[in-house]
């Protein structure tokens, strides 16, 4: 509980006490349609590539390790049946994942469940990007893309069930696993937090994940995270049309049309920005400082912030009102979520669901009532603006701002060269007090 929530916060422990019935569906044949559980979602680049796929599969293989004695079943290509798997069936998920083609999608599960109608205490899945196998050339002869080039992000998915993080163990185990995917994994983006977890085959329970989603505020929706995919993909192009391209990027090339903008989904207990997020919010130096409270954790890990927002993941329940740490965290990156961000779920005629209506009021649903408008992105990728040289004194502990030499009054012989994003150390008993880095680089000499 932080000094600022103003009513009472269940821990994860008091909230599934008191809600674990509710927050569950069981069927008539005692299998679970939903169970309540916490997920970790990340977008990550190069999914096609060779040293990627042995990235993902050192990450199936470290979930193995960890929560094996739980898994029993799962999944090694797109259109394969979700069984019971033997230790032969787990290693031809294994083989899968490192044996498939670049220009073939990478679509393995490993899993508490056995069948795709049950929902999983326990589950590991992925599905990658590929590298088109030939040279194309556009109908009119003016677009060339050459064999290889990579198409789209990759997703990587886990989810554990919400006992687990009852205890300060659990959390650190579930911490733990989502620091080492971000150590593995380029991540472009993600969050994790609570969730309802549903089977594989999740389209009958949407309205069920909406319904828990409207009443519980901590609840991410995520069933279709899949579909995310693109939003997290910023692309632009050249040419009269998108039917008659010159040019194609699979990122923001200044001067050039925005296919897509890129934006995040949201915030959570987690939210996890990479590099491209960072700089367009202005750099880390700029997100630690409009983040700087003792309840919001942020940890540099791979290519990627990891932003955390209290020590353990909020459910929201109606009688607490909405989660504090995490308003907090989306009044600082909701400028980097789309303005109009589509439905998430697939349309059902006759049951309520997360259509685009109820998406956007529930992707807003940290937003205060004053937060002006999100401004909508430009449609010519604007040229970067050259940065003022940050010069100022900065604190020990904090990211370097810019690359060079600095030093600091807290310890003799102090003057290193540092990298911009670079943790710059604290010397703690110093008799100057606080440590506090200050440029010394001569211009004229540099």
């Amino acid at each position: 509980m932080t000094l600022r929530d103003s009513k009472s916060v269940s821990t994860p422990l008091q909230a599934l006490v008191r809600y674990k019935e509710d927050l569950s569906v069981r069927l008539a044949d005692n299998r679970m349609g939903v169970l309540p559980g916490v997920i970790g979602t990340m977008y990550f680049e190069r999914g096609s590539q060779p040293a990627v796929r042995q990235a993902i599969l050192d990450c199936f293989d470290y979930f193995e390790e960890m929560f094996g004695e739980h898994l029993k079943g799962g999944k090694d290509i797109d259109l394969g049946n979700f069984t019971k798997r033997t230790a032969a069936g787990v290693e031809k998920i294994r083989r899968a994942i490192l044996d498939t083609p670049s220009y073939l999608g990478v679509s393995a599960i490993r899993s508490s469940a056995t069948n795709q109608d049950a929902a999983a205490d326990y589950n590991i899945k992925t599905l990658t990007g590929v590298a088109i196998p030939d040279d194309y050339i556009s109908p009119t002869g003016r677009l060339k893309v050459p064999k290889g080039k990579e198409s789209g992000l990759s997703y990587l998915k886990f989810n554990v069930p919400m006992d687990l993080v009852t205890t300060e163990e659990g959390i650190a185990q579930y911490e733990n696993f989502l620091r080492y995917v971000c150590e593995k994994l380029v991540v472009r983006g993600g969050y994790g937090g609570l969730s309802p977890i549903l089977p594989y085959s999740y389209h009958r329970y949407t309205s069920q994940e909406w319904a828990l989603a409207s009443r519980f505020s901590g609840l991410e929706i995520d069933s279709t995270a899949h579909l995310l995919i693109y939003s997290y993909d910023p692309v632009s192009y050249e040419g009269e049309s998108r039917d008659d391209l010159t040019a194609a990027y699979d990122h923001l090339h200044p001067g050039a049309k925005v296919g897509r903008w890129g934006f995040i989904k949201g915030v959570n207990w987690y939210t996890i920005l990479g590099d491209f997020f960072v700089e367009r919010f202005g750099g880390e130096a700029a997100l630690r400082k409009a983040l700087d409270r003792p309840d919001i954790h942020i940890e540099h890990i791979g290519s990627s912030l990891l932003i955390r927002a209290g020590d353990f993941p909020r459910l929201g329940a109606p009688e607490e009102g909405l989660p504090e740490p995490y308003v907090f965290v989306n009044s600082v990156l909701r400028v980097l979520r789309d303005p109009k961000p589509d439905g998430l779920h697939l349309y059902d005629p006759y049951l309520p669901h997360a259509d685009t209506k109820n998406a956007r009021t529930w992707t807003a649903r940290f937003d205060l009532p004053d937060a002006p408008p999100i401004p909508e992105p430009p449609t010519i990728v604007p040229f970067p603006v050259k940065r003022k040289p940050v010069r100022h004194s900065v604190p020990g502990g904090s990211p370097c701002p810019e690359t060079g030499w600095w030093q600091t009054p807290a310890k003799a012989d102090s003057r290193r060269y540092f990298e911009a994003g670079e943790i710059m150390p604290v010397f703690a008993g110093s008799r100057w007090g606080a440590t506090n880095w200050i440029w010394s680089e001569d211009e004229s000499t540099s």
